[in-house]
Formats: C-alpha cells, sequence, structure tokens
C-alpha cells in the first residue's frame, strides 16, 4: 500500500458509491431528455434486444464491433429481470450497463494505480488520482449512452491488472473478452504478450529485468553467443514461448477470425477501410495535452530546455511533421458530414477553414508528444517502444478522427505517473468536472433538426 496515513477500509467504497450515486443523477438527466437511441445506438440497442429475444442469428450489418456489449448486457440484465419478472432491455436498462461498468473501472484504475505506485504516493493522492481518470470527459460521456467504450476500457484494465499480478492465463481470456468488445483491442493483448517475452528474455539472459536501450543490446549479443549452442538457445525461447502462450493463442485466434472474416471490420466495412493517418499521431498528443492540461505549465520549461539542447532534432521533427500534415491529412466523410460531434466543430471551424491552422498546431503536437513522453519516462525501454508501437497500431490506420480511439493509450500512458501536487490533484478534478458539466449542459440545452429527421439533434463527442 502506498506511504503516509492509511484511510479506514471504507473509504474507497464510499467514494465509489458516491461516484456512482452523482453519475446516476446525471445518467437519468440524459435520459430524461432522449429517451430514444441516439446516433450509434440506433443499432446498438435493436442488436441487443434480438439478443434478448433469443435471436442471435440475425445481425445489423451497420455494426462493425463483435457481439461483447449485448451478451454482457443479457448476462447483466438477465438474473435481474428474471427476478423481477419483467424484461430490462429496454433502452434505460440498456444504458445501465455501462453505468455498472463505470462503477468497476473506477475501482480497476484504483487497483492499477496502488499497484504501480502504491509505496511511493499517499493514499488519498491515489483515490482522487483514480477519480480524476474515470471522469476523463470523452469517456465519462459514454457512460450516459449504450456504446462500446466503457466497457471495452474497462476489459482492458482488468486484463492489464491481471497481467501485472502475473495471471497470465486470466488476463488473456479477458483479452478475448476485450477483443469482443472492439477488435482494435488485440493490440492491447499482443502489448502484453511482447512484455511478458520481454520479461523472460530478460530473466534468462541478463538475469534482470530490460530496463534500457543498452540492455536490449545486451540480450541480443548474448543471444547470439548462445546460438552456437542450439539446446540453450532452445531452453530460452520455450521459456519465451511458455510464459507468453496464453497471449499467443488469442493472437493466433484473432489471425484465424481476419482470415475467415476477411477484414478486422464486422459488418459494413466502407466506412472503415485501413488506410495510414500519420496525424492520428499529432492529434493523439494534442488530445494528451489537452486532458492533462493542469499539469502542463511545469513541463513547459523543461521542454523548452529540451529543444534547445537539441535543436536540430527538433528542427528535424518539426519539419517531419509539417511534411506528414502537408501530405497526409486525410478527411472522413463522417468528419465533414454529421454536426452532432465536437469533432465537426473542431475540423470545419479550424483545420478545415483555415489551412495554416494544420501547420502551425504541428509545434503544439511537439509538446504533446513530450507530455506523453514525460508520463511513460520512469518506464523500461521495451514498455516506452512498445507504448509507441501500439499507440501507432491503434490510431494510424483510423482515417476518421474520432476522439474515442484515444481514450485507452491515454490511460495506459498517465496511470504510469501520479501527481503528488495536491493542487495539480484538484485543479484537474476541478478542469474535468467542469469539462463534463458544460457538456451535458451542451447536450441537454442545445438542439437543432436535419432536414429528413423529425426528431431532435444534440450534440456529444
Amino acid at each position: 500500500m502506498g506511504g503516509g496515513v492509511t484511510q479506514p477500509s471504507f473509504i474507497f467504497p464510499l467514494v465509489t458509491g458516491t461516484f456512482t450515486a452523482v453519475t446516476y443523477v446525471f445518467f437519468v438527466a440524459v435520459y430524461t431528455v432522449q429517451p430514444k437511441p441516439f446516433i450509434d445506438e440506433i443499432f446498438h440497442i435493436p442488436q441487443a434486444q434480438k439478443y434478448c429475444q433469443g435471436n442471435f442469428e440475425e445481425w445489423d450489418p451497420k455494426i462493425t464491433t463483435l457481439p461483447g456489449l449485448y451478451l454482457f448486457s443479457i448476462g447483466l440484465n438477465g438474473p435481474v429481470a428474471k427476478v423481477l419478472g419483467r424484461d430490462l432491455c429496454d433502452v434505460f436498462s440498456l444504458r445501465i450497463t455501462n453505468l455498472v461498468a463505470t462503477a468497476f473501472l473506477l475501482s480497476t484504475i484504483h487497483k492499477l494505480l496502488v499497484y504501480l505506485h502504491g509505496s511511493k504516493v499517499d493514499n488519498w493522492k491515489l483515490i482522487l488520482s483514480a477519480v480524476n481518470l474515470s471522469l476523463l470527459p470523452v469517456l465519462y460521456w459514454f457512460t450516459f449512452l449504450y456504446y462500446t467504450d466503457v466497457l471495452s476500457t474497462l476489459v482492458v484494465m482488468v486484463m492489464i491488472l491481471l497481467h501485472l499480478h502475473q495471471a497470465p492465463s486470466m488476463a488473456a481470456a479477458m483479452g478475448i473478452v476485450a477483443v469482443m468488445m472492439r477488435q482494435t483491442n488485440i493490440i492491447w493483448v499482443g502489448f502484453l504478450g511482447v512484455m511478458i517475452a520481454a520479461d523472460t528474455l530478460g530473466a534468462r539472459v541478463l538475469k534482470g529485468p530490460i530496463n534500457t536501450l543498452s540492455d536490449v543490446k545486451s540480450v541480443l549479443r548474448k543471444l547470439k553467443k548462445t546460438a552456437t549452442k542450439p539446446y540453450r538457445l532452445a531452453e530460452v525461447l520455450a521459456d519465451v514461448v511458455v510464459d507468453s502462450f496464453s497471449y499467443v493463442l488469442v493472437l493466433i485466434a484473432f489471425s484465424v477470425f481476419v482470415s475467415y472474416n476477411g477484414s478486422i471490420v464486422m459488418g459494413d466495412r466502407s466506412a472503415h477501410e485501413a488506410t495510414v493517418h500519420l496525424p492520428q499521431l499529432g492529434y493523439f498528443c494534442l488530445f494528451y495535452l489537452m486532458f492533462s492540461l493542469p499539469y502542463a505549465p511545469s513541463h513547459v520549461q523543461p521542454f523548452v530546455n529540451l529543444c534547445k539542447r537539441h535543436v536540430f532534432l527538433a528542427l528535424a521533427l518539426l519539419v517531419v511533421g509539417v511534411m506528414a500534415v502537408h501530405s497526409n491529412t486525410l478527411e472522413h466523410p463522417y468528419l465533414l458530414a454529421d454536426n452532432r460531434h465536437y469533432t465537426f466543430y473542431l475540423w470545419n471551424r479550424f483545420y478545415g477553414q483555415y489551412s495554416f491552422f494544420r501547420y502551425i498546431m504541428v509545434p503544439i503536437y511537439m509538446f504533446g508528444a513530450y507530455m506523453v513522453y514525460s508520463s511513460i519516462q520512469g518506464c523500461s525501454f521495451v514498455f516506452k517502444a512498445l507504448f509507441v508501437a501500439c499507440l501507432a497500431a491503434v490510431v494510424v490506420p483510423q482515417k476518421l478522427l474520432e476522439f474515442r480511439y484515444f481514450i485507452i493509450p491515454f490511460l495506459i500512458a498517465r496511470m504510469q505517473t501520479v501527481s503528488k501536487n495536491w493542487l495539480q490533484l484538484w485543479t484537474e478534478m476541478l478542469y474535468f468536472l467542469l469539462i463534463n458539466a458544460i457538456t451535458l449542459y451542451v447536450f441537454v440545452s442545445k438542439t437543432f433538426l436535419w432536414e429528413d429527421s423529425a426528431d431532435l439533434q444534440r450534440i456529444i463527442w
């Protein structure tokens, strides 16, 4: 456990209960003004209701994810429905799925923070940090709708927690569940598989962890020497395979699915074709910066000093960023047409309207990248390299600018460090609460009509 005074055992359950109760109030407010399915819910809710009726053969081709969300809802609501003697597959009951998930997500994030920082950071700061991360505006908003994001994030966090507690088989099983929520979660299964393989290699070859690039080079040198003794090399590789076997099985099974399905995407693939969209890395860095704003002031001077020490590298990165923006900025039709998302206004009022805006943002992306690096700086070289690779694998193939794709990599990076400054932590909470309040206000009060629909339209993330 963490340093400082240990709080009574009932404190965190009390915090979780209060968090869930307040969230429920907002949940009801959203349902009151929007009791009908909204945006992607028009696909998710009817599909879940078919599952509730025992119809597992009919599939809406507009749905691109696997049916994990619907199966979870049936598992959650089914026993309660039997006790109450009524159907619990209406809009309200299905949305409750994410209300339950967000309470467990808070608990899981707290457990992860305790595992990662419990010996160095005060318990109260860990609780406050867990609450703050659970309030991440883009993530928190989808607690109120029947989307996959909250549950998908929860399952990935549980998978990571099991991995850290040296339960790879259970973590891999949770990885299957994570993929059932969203196919791109296979990348984080691979992340853990390579991490455990690197740990095994370090233990067998270096007799310790692989923390630096120098350690990586040492491992390669020693493996090269070991190659002259095939039986020794076979022993090392056998240990690596055995330790990572559970994750490898999941990766193989997913490869079979993709081969059979013809794509990672279920249903309609026309709007989700894989591409190369390098500016997505810049958008993620901007996202990270915006939702880490209370910590930004303390990073400005170190960033400037770093750029001064490595002027040519900084200029090279700036030029590469400008070139990527110039030659590889893509505009998805949804981004240009759907005015129910903040990204529509961000793009059409800034990026799309002023071409120079895209270029002046590159230094901001660089500062955001520095903040990401600062968060994971204390991690091993393998972790840092893998995180960057997995981040690129998650976001670069996406043509659509969608903030929800950034949630899991944001949390993974942010959890690697916890502020010991009370002012920063409380400022972060107030900042997130303000954004969430504004988001709720805009959703409730700012409505408009589409020409081809009689339903009121609203704005969400």
